[in-house]
């Protein structure tokens, strides 16, 4: 294969590849961007204003953080794969008064409120014998903290509907969701997508349920942070008939949000990889517009805010999500732009000024200037420390599983399954 790639012919199929790209795709999106590049520069766009380097906060506050890892395959049993998944919750505070800065709460302290930190969970599944289903639902029951299954749906009906849905007698007496009403009693029913269930489906599903319990263990706590920031997106992806969440994190994630509100907390959500188109383009105008140092922040909207969306994502299922504001954002130089979604609930209660935009952006500064205020440690200028923390805490090395797997096979030995290989797949064949 090295012979193939180092071959003149390799370079002119990915000069053709880029070419093609170059012609269709970039030419149709810089049409749509040019739509946009007057409303984002002269409406959206704006600079962060940063609390000084030696800043004494009104009030300190507590910031929670929460990020997940996991492997889909610890375990191979003939057709049974088990799955590890983590969560690591921290807490920190701003401490602007005694000079130590976002000063980590003691592990002794957060776990006494919400559980052994990191936090470890297993499933398995065959995947083979129909059984993906009962056993995706069987864990999500056990990891996610609220168990009444009424609970959990009745948040996204709420907000989703403007609260026209609030029972689970409204959704009976629904036109659009009547028919669906015995199914929402059932978490594996939530499960509407069973027929892609595959492996990676799955895994994806238990990792994303694993953080959201997480974050709700924060908020039923006595914790009390102002913040929990999530690694990723607050993306809800909708059954595309049913018009509800296609799985249970979905429900999850709204019951989360609503909860945050009742809580006064606020939910952001960041993400360091993201797929918003021209993010380049908008950071190129921030830079031209502000300076090279500005730090700065981009408000993506929907097409129920002021103005409408904007054409470069108007074609995108999920930009914005469903009930979530996003922003770009940049507080360096260094690093290519992030993106926060926050709760469109919340936003529209805390953030948006009907008719006003001089007020919207002056919450939204100061929303942006305690961001930036969490993200100027060192190690990831840029991105909230407390969610560099929480990685490095959850996150499983190769060493790490290499040692879980040490430890499954002395287990099979002591339960007299020793001739089972519980490797990963081929792994005796190095390839």
């Amino acid at each position: 294969m090295l012979e193939k790639i180092l071959t003149k012919g390799f370079r002119r199929l990915l000069e053709a590849t880029f070419d093609d790209i170059k012609n269709q795709q970039d030419r149709r999106d810089e049409e749509e961007f040019a739509k946009d590049e007057v409303r984002i520069k002269e409406d959206l766009l704006d600079t962060v204003d940063p609390h000084p380097a030696n800043a004494v906060l009104d009030e300190d506050f507590f910031v929670a953080a929460v990020d997940g890892s996991g492997n889909s395959n610890l375990v191979t049993l003939d057709d049974i794969r088990v799955h590890l998944l983590s969560s690591s919750t921290i807490l920190l505070d701003t401490n602007s008064r005694n000079g130590q800065y976002f000063e980590p709460i003691s592990r002794e302290i957060v776990e006494a409120e919400i559980g052994e930190q990191p936090h470890l969970d297993s499933h398995w599944h065959s995947g083979v014998r129909g059984d993906a289903q009962e056993k995706l639902a069987q864990s999500l029951e056990s990891i996610y903290p609220q168990k009444d299954i009424t609970e959990i749906i009745l948040p996204f009906f709420r907000d989703f509907t403007n609260g026209s849905i609030s029972s689970t007698s409204d959704i009976g007496k629904s036109i659009e969701y009547g028919k669906y009403v015995n199914d929402l009693k059932r978490i594996d029913k939530l499960i509407s997508r069973q027929q892609l269930l595959t492996n990676p489906v799955v895994h994806d599903e238990l990792r994303t349920v694993t953080e959201l319990a997480a974050v709700r263990k924060v908020l039923e706590s006595n914790l009390n942070p102002k913040y929990v920031l999530i690694d990723g997106a607050l993306s809800v992806f909708l059954h595309f008939v049913r018009k509800y969440p296609s799985m249970p994190s979905g429900f999850m994630l709204r019951d989360v949000c609503s909860l945050a509100r009742k809580k006064g907390v606020t939910v952001a959500a960041v993400s360091k990889n993201h797929t918003i188109p021209f993010a380049h383009r908008i950071a190129n105008m921030a830079r031209d517009n502000f300076g090279s140092h500005a730090k700065w922040f981009c408000q993506l909207p929907s097409a129920d805010d002021p103005g409408g969306g904007l054409h470069i994502y108007e074609d995108r299922t999920y930009i914005p999500p469903t009930l979530a504001v996003p922003y770009l954002f940049s507080f360096s130089r260094d690093n290519r732009p992030s993106r926060v979604d926050f709760d469109r609930i919340w936003w529209r209660e805390k953030i948006y000024v009907p008719n006003d935009p001089v007020a919207t952006r002056a919450n939204e500064k100061d929303l942006f200037s305690d961001l930036e205020f969490m993200s100027r440690d060192a190690r990831w200028y840029g991105y909230p420390v407390a969610l560099g923390l929480a990685h490095e805490t959850c996150k499983m090395s190769y060493e790490d599983l290499r040692l879980a797997r040490e430890i499954v096979e002395d287990i099979l030995r002591q339960i007299g399954q020793e001739g089972r290989k519980a490797a990963p797949l081929r792994e005796d064949y190095n390839l």
